[in-house]
């Protein structure tokens, strides 16, 4: 949206990633439970506010624990929140906050009977506002609101945004209002207040309010500049956005609400974790806000999962709120450079909120630069690129891409506008990156267009392949206007597209919370074993995936204390069993070996030698090329089926990948390896099925293969078994 919105600097988290994501998911859990055990057999909350003096507020509870479990990703059909749910949808509530919460919870919800209540609510929320736009407890109906506070105007307003979301019409007058009260109600130094009292000119500005501010401010600015978008032109920030981050960055504290001190600390985070998910807000200036949010949060749980004092129904479905926020995994990161890489500022935002309600899942997004590390990158297996123009990298930069694509992510980008220039720029980024693998048109018949979404008419798409996987995907025809304006039946193809490129990149929506695994090191070990393995050169792409080897050498390094030494790919004229007693082969294309690298081989494994082959992507053109050359020439016993194991891993469950093991039935929970004997040893051990891939660690759909941690597993345990290395 603007520089002010962008993660801008690195600092090191409260504790580490994976320790921090285990912390928070059992915090989340201790708190669902907490708000389920507060229903009743009825589905309303127990601490629900009575009807006779709390009228207004009844509801309020139920409402606001049922959009909290939502939120936080439980299953739809808990049978809890099922009959919370329906309480709901015969509730008669006429209290502003309960409508408000109520419809964010239902804009959550799939099914025309919770749609149909969606609607009635946003359009009664539209009539209770004031004639300025203001909220307060109970409907203003159209008067001048002369008891509002922000904190209501917020809660209603976003309550028909979600609506608005789900293809509930929402008038433009409705944002107008809206924006000018936003506007009316900022400070000079950027941020909000509760309200500003009659007769005075200023409000006090702090946290909670200066949060909520940011993210109605953002509403507007895109419901109100479709016009600007649709022409893609730069668009300038206004500073009722750039204030509230501008003050959010200077103010930021995560054990108090800024400026309040300890009150509404738990509608802080609430309200910080919704702006920061609308706005792609990773963190503010050099501060983690989940991360510290976090450690604040678990020092102050209950041992019953709650938060707060008193009933303590409100406190912890906002901390819920807030956890899952920042712990939903992000599935695209946007990247900002130098140029006009953000005229539809709102994009990835809405291509995220669809996602999360088209495929039932807790869905993030996220913005970063190209000058931030390449750990931020690799937050997201889908790295987003829109472009109205030239857009120009460096060497640096353009090494940080690749290092991020060769982690596992994907590069997709497309030309806002149609850009030319751009378009041109990103298909230069491609070849320089992967010279060698060409850039070629995506038939109209390719899984990207078909996976989920059949579309009639696809875009042109060109991508680069290593073979394995798509690499990158570029569409030189514009997919961002059409997320910009929000789902509709016009713009729907664009949601569809990047719907099925986001359940190919992520192995049908296996999403990994933190990003991808953290890029193999070389942090120095007292090995208690060293194992020499030699990667050989053919014509079939022999190295498609270049960390696969030093990620297994990591690994296997921190697991069991093995020094893995791994070399370039060599010729097998240059395989020596002396040096090398074990060597590795993968490719993706039709193998083919010459007179003299057949003789090589046959010398290699006569000697001692022991190869180790396997199809990466399980590449039936390179397996059964491999299978027909190799395994004649390893000895005259034939290929029997064999498992390592004894070893290091444990391999008592098999794991394919998710869509394959669907194809294999019953076979999925066998490995498929088959070993060659000559003279009495093992001369091949070979895999039809990809290990390479997944070695990486990455999920993806179409790869032929075992799931990471088996891949990791089978390998470590083949390496052992051959080097004579025993388990720890």
């Amino acid at each position: 949206m603007t520089a002010c919105l962008l993660l801008i600097a690195a600092v090191a988290t409260v504790v580490p990633a994976a320790e921090q994501h285990r912390l928070a998911d059992g915090a989340i859990e201790k708190s669902r439970e907490f708000l389920q055990g507060r229903i009743d057999h009825y589905g309303m909350c127990v601490d629900e506010y009575p009807t006779d003096h709390q009228r207004n507020l009844h509801g309020g509870r139920t409402a606001l624990t049922a959009y909290a479990l939502l939120a936080s990703g439980l299953d739809r059909n808990d049978p809890t929140l099922e009959q919370c749910l329906h309480w709901l949808l015969e509730a008669d509530l006429d209290g502003v906050f309960p409508v408000a919460m109520r419809a964010k919870a239902f804009a959550l919800v799939p099914g025309e009977q919770f749609h149909e209540q969606l609607v009635a609510d946003a359009e009664w929320l539209i009539g209770a506002a004031s004639e300025d736009g203001t909220y307060t407890y109970t409907p203003c109906d159209g008067e001048t609101g002369s008891r509002y506070d922000n904190t209501t105007t917020h809660a209603a307003m976003m309550a028909v945004a979600a609506a608005d979301a789900r293809g509930v019409e929402v008038p433009q007058s409705y944002w107008r209002t809206m924006e000018r009260h936003w506007a009316s109600e900022q400070q000079g130094d950027g941020g909000f207040g509760y309200r500003i009292p009659p007769g005075r000119l200023r409000a006090r500005t702090y946290g909670s309010m200066t949060a909520a501010g940011l993210e109605a401010a953002s509403v507007c600015f895109d419901k109100l500049h479709r016009e600007r978008f649709i022409l893609c032109r730069p668009v300038e920030t206004p500073r009722l956005l750039t204030g509230p981050v501008e003050w959010l960055e200077r103010n930021f504290a995560a054990d108090v609400n800024p400026e309040l001190g300890v009150q509404w600390y738990y509608y802080w985070l609430y309200t910080l974790g919704r702006a920061a998910r609308r706005t792609g807000l990773v963190r503010l200036g050099d501060r983690d806000w989940y991360a510290e949010g976090i450690a604040e949060l678990l020092d102050r749980q209950r041992s019953d999962g709650s938060f707060g004092v008193g009933e303590r129904v409100e406190e912890t479905a906002l901390a819920l709120i807030f956890l899952s926020s920042g712990r939903a995994p992000v599935v695209v990161n946007k990247l900002s450079y130098t140029g006009q890489w953000n005229p539809r500022p709102h994009d990835a935002a809405n291509l995220a909120d669809w996602l999360a309600y088209a495929f039932e899942m807790p869905i993030n997004w996220g913005q970063v630069s190209v000058d931030d590390p390449v750990e931020d990158l690799c937050a997201a297996p889908i790295l987003y690129i829109s472009g109205a123009g030239p857009a120009r990298f460096d060497s640096e930069h353009k090494e940080k891409l690749r290092r991020f694509v060769l982690r596992g992510g994907m590069i997709v980008s497309e030309s806002a506008g149609n850009s030319g220039e751009f378009s041109l720029d990103m298909q230069r980024l491609m070849r320089r990156l992967f010279p060698e693998y060409p850039l070629r048109r995506l038939d109209a018949d390719h899984p990207i267009h078909t996976h989920h979404y059949n579309l009639e008419d696809p875009p042109a798409l060109y991508a680069v392949s290593n073979g394995v996987r798509l690499l990158a995907v570029h569409s030189p025809t514009e997919l961002s206007l059409g997320l910009q304006l929000g789902q509709s039946e016009q713009t729907r193809p664009s949601f569809e597209q990047f719907a099925n490129i986001f359940l190919l990149a992520t192995g049908g929506g296996q999403l990994r919370p933190g990003g991808f695994p953290e890029e193999p090191d070389a942090e120095p070990i007292e090995p208690r074993a060293t194992i020499r393995v030699a990667r050989i050169s053919h014509n079939a792409n022999p190295d498609p995936e270049p960390l696969a080897w030093p990620r297994l050498a990591h690994l296997m390094a921190q697991r069991h204390r093995i020094r893995l030494v791994v070399s370039e790919p060599m010729s097998p004229t240059r395989l020596d069993p002396d040096d090398w007693p074990i060597a590795a082969m993968t490719g993706t294309e039709e193998l083919v070996l010459s007179d003299v690298e057949r003789a090589a081989l046959d010398d290699y494994l006569s000697r001692g030698g022991t190869l180790v082959i396997d199809a990466a992507g399980g590449s039936p053109a390179f397996a059964d090329s491999a299978r027909r050359q190799i395994l004649p020439i390893a000895g005259r016993s034939r290929p029997a089926r064999w498992t390592p194991l004894a070893g290091p891993e444990d391999l008592s469950e098999i794991r394919y990948r998710l869509d394959y093991a669907l194809a294999l039935d019953e076979r999925r929970y066998e490995p498929r390896l088959t070993a060659v004997t000559r003279q009495g040893r093992l001369a091949v051990v070979f895999s039809p099925e990809d290990i390479t891939a997944g070695l990486v660690g990455y999920e993806y759909t179409g790869i032929r293969g075992y799931a990471p941690e088996t891949a990791v597993a089978l390998m470590t345990n083949i390496l052992c078994h051959l080097a004579g290395v025993q388990a720890d």
